[in-house]
């Protein structure tokens, strides 16, 4: 799987919105819905964030 299956799974999994975690990490929605379809990364900055947000490893991210 690809970051973005990755992160959109996590995302689902955990039941949180795009628009929550947007909150949360301090972005626009759009930002958020750029990762899951591949067409952007998070800075990394905000990987560890997302990691403890979604309460997944680095390597459930990124594998």
């Amino acid at each position: 799987m690809s970051f973005a299956e990755n992160f959109r799974n996590a995302r689902k999994n955990s039941g949180l919105t795009q628009q929550q975690v947007a909150e949360v990490l301090g972005l626009d929605r759009s930002s958020i819905a750029q990762y899951e379809r591949g067409v952007s990364k998070p800075c990394f900055e905000n990987i560890p964030k997302i990691c403890a947000l979604l309460n997944i490893t680095l390597d459930e991210l990124i594998k």
